[in-house]
């Protein structure tokens, strides 16, 4: 090795020593006043915050979403109940619901129709659109949620 490099490692290694010697006498002084302990235990708890905070908010979000299972099958009940008896703030909502299965019904048919004009004679159709009436939809959906049978 020339002597260049030779005085060029050993400034390095003299460097690298005394980096290594300020750094300890860094961690030291802190140390000595508690600071890194008290951020490490601080950012501990907080990560343990967090973590309860993510699982508090998956715990809330499955409740709601029970409500929610809860709320629609309230609503499905009563309207079976009420449904040609609907009064007061219900009976609009009740309308509006009967017209809305009316157009899934209409638009069924005009489904089928069109089906039925582009499919070749005796061919099987490729394609099965069903849309249910509200009881069958929410119950099925009830039964995929609860993974019931």
């Amino acid at each position: 090795m020339s002597d260049t490099m030779e005085k060029l490692a050993e400034t390095l290694g003299g460097l690298m020593k005394k980096a290594k010697e300020v750094g300890a006498q860094v961690v030291e002084t802190v140390d000595k006043n508690g600071a890194v302990r008290d951020a490490y235990a601080r950012g501990t708890e907080r990560t343990k915050t967090y973590a309860r905070i993510a699982k508090l908010t998956l715990e809330l979000n499955r409740e709601g979403e029970e409500l929610r299972k809860v709320y629609t099958e309230i609503g499905r009940l009563y309207f079976e109940q009420a449904r040609d008896s609907a009064g007061g703030f219900f009976a609009p909502l009740f309308a509006q619901a009967s017209e809305t299965a009316e157009k899934i019904r209409s638009l069924e048919d005009e489904i089928g129709a069109l089906r039925d004009a582009v499919a070749p004679e005796g061919a099987e159709k490729d394609i099965e659109v069903e849309i249910g009436a509200f009881d069958d939809i929410v119950s099925a959906d009830e039964k995929a949620a609860t993974g019931g049978d």
